[in-house]
């Protein structure tokens, strides 16, 4: 299994891509990829945020799994739209002291979960 940096190294040879090239194609800095490459930023609570790394996955042309895997993510699963309509109308009848409570813990949770 690759991390990710030895994943973008392994696409890069394959396809005689730059570092410049990935970033293009992902809509990425190119300081961001280079960081993923050389280990400095590719693992842990402060790696990677899942968007980045969908938008890697369908710049390099990989499956958001393999690129989660490689970061060391699970990927997050796919809301319902029954889901978020359920969840946004018990949003709306919160305060807003509530829903910035609320939206604390869902930022921690999702911290949590990138671990």
């Amino acid at each position: 299994m690759d991390d990710l940096g030895a994943l973008i190294q392994r696409v890069m040879d394959e396809r005689d891509w730059t570092i410049s090239t990935i970033a293009r194609r992902s809509g990425l800095a190119v300081a961001t990829v280079h960081a993923w490459t050389s280990g400095a930023r590719a693992t842990g609570s402060r790696g990677p945020s899942p968007a980045n790394l969908r938008k890697l996955a369908e710049g390099i042309g990989l499956t958001a799994a393999g690129v989660f895997e490689a970061a060391g993510r699970r990927v997050p699963e796919a809301m319902s739209p029954d889901d978020k309509s359920r969840f946004v109308h018990l949003l709306e009848v919160l305060t807003e002291d509530d829903r910035r409570v609320i939206e604390k813990t869902m930022q921690a949770m999702a911290e949590r979960s990138q671990n």
